[in-house]
């Protein structure tokens, strides 16, 4: 099995028509569909920008 990272720099290396066949594929390749991984992607977003006021208790000591 290969790392991540070791799939990271082959898929680096197809040529671009390749890659934007991989990049077409990615959700059935991973058993999502599309709609499902743009909805996820949107949640993880906006759970890193997340500015309640509760966060910012520690900045000022």
């Amino acid at each position: 099995m290969k790392t991540l990272q070791e799939i990271e720099q082959a898929i680096a290396t197809l040529p671009l028509p390749d890659r934007l066949r991989l990049y077409k594929d990615m959700p059935q390749l991973i058993a999502r569909n599309a709609e499902d991984l743009d909805w996820q992607w949107l949640a993880l977003e906006g759970f890193f920008q997340d500015d309640s006021p509760d966060d910012h208790i520690y900045d000022h000591l």
